[in-house]
């Protein structure tokens, strides 16, 4: 990741490309939908639970407002490695994509990262 909400065309440790196919970003954003439901949903019930039978309903109302602004913005850099995982997961990287990812990282062989023989200073 580059920031907070942007990241690097490609990881920046083995290569492969974020987006690796059209339409990519639809998966991040639609798992960061579901978590921020889930956590609303729970967010609510423990709200309605701990506050019966006065129900505060500006207080919940702004909390649940605010936390529909904020958790999509906190869970967007973790969904979207959970989907980039996923996606690698499934759908396996070809040769050709392999092939691509070890250019942009220098040439060095996956192997040769993950077993630290690469330079990083270099």
């Amino acid at each position: 990741m580059k920031r907070w909400l942007g990241h690097h065309e490609r990881c920046r440790t083995c290569g492969i490309r974020w987006h690796r196919e059209h339409g990519f970003e639809l998966g991040p954003v639609a798992l960061n939908v579901v978590v921020t439901f889930f956590v609303l949903g729970v967010g609510m019930i423990a709200g309605f639970v701990t506050t019966a039978p006065d129900f505060p309903v500006l207080a919940l109302t702004l909390a649940m407002v605010g936390g529909a602004i904020v958790i999509p913005v906190i869970a967007y850099p973790f969904t979207f490695m959970l989907w980039q995982a996923f996606d690698l997961a499934t759908h396996k990287p070809d040769s050709r994509e392999l092939a691509e990812a070890q250019a942009a990282v220098g040439g060095a062989g996956l192997d040769d990262q993950a077993a630290g023989k690469v330079d990083k200073g270099a």
